[in-house]
């Protein structure tokens, strides 16, 4: 269903169509690609790049580019594309949809959810990774994190 709107996404909106021909049309691999893109979207669109981006008086759940970026990551088949999930980080971004953070968890310990799980992202930009605290069985200090979230 996601790629349905993503791909009527890029059909309808001209910027974002002009900025993949663009970015398609460097001699660069496709990972190479996607970092330029996770970039050139998060400016296009005024989407916040890392966590202290983020400038929301609201209810506190909002997403950086970093952090949907990496669970979505983390979700995804081992040969998906990269271009694919940029634009579906910011595709989901952009109309307030979020990873759900227990499937998230359910993907790390299989049906044995850690009570108190602490679902932590490191990395930077592009490069954000999902980490778990219990199962490296290291503080997320110590694991470098830049985001860490508690499910239960």
């Amino acid at each position: 269903m996601n790629e349905n709107l993503i791909e009527k996404w890029i059909n309808t909106d001209k910027k974002l169509y002009n900025l993949i021909t663009e970015i398609e049309s460097l001699d660069k691999s496709v990972a190479e690609k996607a970092e330029i893109a996770f970039e050139r979207l998060s400016k296009l669109y005024s989407i916040p790049r890392m966590p202290e981006d983020i400038h929301d008086e609201g209810d506190g759940n909002k997403r950086s580019l970093f952090e949907e970026h990496a669970l979505i990551k983390f979700m995804a088949a081992e040969n998906e594309d990269p271009r694919g999930i940029v634009l579906s980080a910011a595709f989901h971004l952009l109309n307030d949809y979020q990873v759900d953070l227990l499937k998230v968890a359910e993907k790390g310990f299989g049906n044995k959810i850690p009570e108190k799980c602490k679902i932590g992202i490191r990395g930077e930009g592009y490069y954000g990774e999902v980490v778990f605290p219990k199962k490296e069985t290291q503080s997320w200090f110590d694991l470098g994190c830049v985001v860490m979230t508690q499910i239960n």
